[in-house]
């Protein structure tokens, strides 16, 4: 009976848990997350554009790839990055300090091209949800 029960408490828990989920183009955390990686661009970041190779989210945290452009011109290499939300507003996050690569520069791929990361990332952040990384 113990059993069961703890077994129903389980289904029960997972079928309500979240999922990730792609935010709505114009949506305020889209625009707040593409925005970070913007500032890389300095005095251009308002004359660029990216293409999104990936998004999505989860709770607090978010994984996305983009292709900076401008002019519809690949401007930039295609790059992705981590995201924590925390006190209300979205922060990218250096997810490779204290990770050992182990020279894999593979790695730096987006983590749903390379399960390893992912791994390596849930490992060391446990709240982050793996479902934002892709199949």
């Amino acid at each position: 009976m113990k059993r069961l029960l703890l077994f129903c408490l389980f289904i029960g828990v997972s079928c309500y848990a979240p999922k990730a989920y792609i935010p709505k183009e114009g949506s305020k955390e889209r625009k707040e997350i593409i925005d970070i990686f913007r500032k890389d661009f300095g005095e251009e970041k308002n004359k660029i554009s990216v293409k999104v190779n990936h998004f999505s989210v989860n709770k607090n945290w978010a994984c996305a790839s983009v292709t900076p452009m401008k002019d519809n011109i690949e401007y930039a290499e295609p790059r992705w990055s981590l995201f924590n939300k925390v006190g209300g507003v979205w922060k990218e996050v250096n997810w490779s300090d204290g990770i050992d690569l182990k020279d894999d520069f593979e790695l730096i791929d987006l983590p749903e091209q390379n399960g390893r990361v992912a791994k390596l990332i849930v490992k060391k952040y446990p709240s982050c949800p793996m479902d934002i990384f892709g199949k």
